[in-house]
């Protein structure tokens, strides 16, 4: 099954990775200008772990909205409502959105599930992916 991952921080880097791993097809997507995207583009790692030829980088938001069955976002809390406006703009009627970020939106004080909720609409297909937020909890001592 094809997934796509917003944010290509430390967290939806490892989230791709664990993912792909786990044997989805899994692109990752990071803004032109991200410098994370730019490293993984160069070197295929962050300081916790390197990504397999696998996975595809990708800046191009509705390529990566448009060839998964499952989007999956990780973006700082305050960046959500941007980014699924943009991300409406795309072909992701009736696709699931896994949220994995932590927060509030500071503006109005809303859940991050209440944002996409009213960004994308479809609240039904709205998830959020809930664990510790430390990826090196995660990958020291896994075998590359």
């Amino acid at each position: 099954m094809k997934v796509s991952v917003l944010g290509c921080g430390r967290w939806g880097t490892f989230i791709a990775w664990y993912l792909n791993r786990c044997g989805f097809d899994v692109a990752l997507w990071g803004r032109a200008s991200s410098p994370h995207l730019k490293q993984l583009q160069e070197s295929r790692a962050n300081e916790y772990l390197a990504l397999p030829e696998s996975i595809a980088l990708t800046d191009d938001l509705c390529f990566a909205a448009s060839r998964a069955k499952i989007i999956v976002v990780s973006v700082d809390a305050q960046a959500l409502r941007d980014l699924l406006g943009q991300l409406a703009e795309c072909d992701i009627v009736y696709k699931p959105v896994v949220l994995c970020i932590k927060g509030l939106e500071q503006r109005t004080g809303k859940r991050l599930s209440v944002v996409a909720g009213e960004t994308i609409g479809g609240a039904e297909r709205i998830a959020v992916w809930l664990g510790p937020g430390h990826v090196q909890d995660y990958t020291g001592g896994i075998p590359g």
